[in-house]
């Protein structure tokens, strides 16, 4: 599963599900960190990709 696939799931049961506050805080946070995560595996291709250059 993509990054990008499960930030789509974790937003959906944002909208969807009825979940309590300390529910919804830890779908935020689980968001959060899968951003993180891919926005540090862009940069270390990025500059993978520079170093083989």
């Amino acid at each position: 599963m993509t990054h990008k696939e499960a930030l789509d799931i974790l937003l959906a049961m944002l909208k969807e599900k009825n979940l309590s506050e300390e529910e919804k805080e830890a779908v935020r946070t689980a968001v959060g960190v899968l951003s993180f995560t891919y926005l540090a595996e862009k940069k270390i291709g990025r500059k993978n990709k520079k170093r083989e250059l």
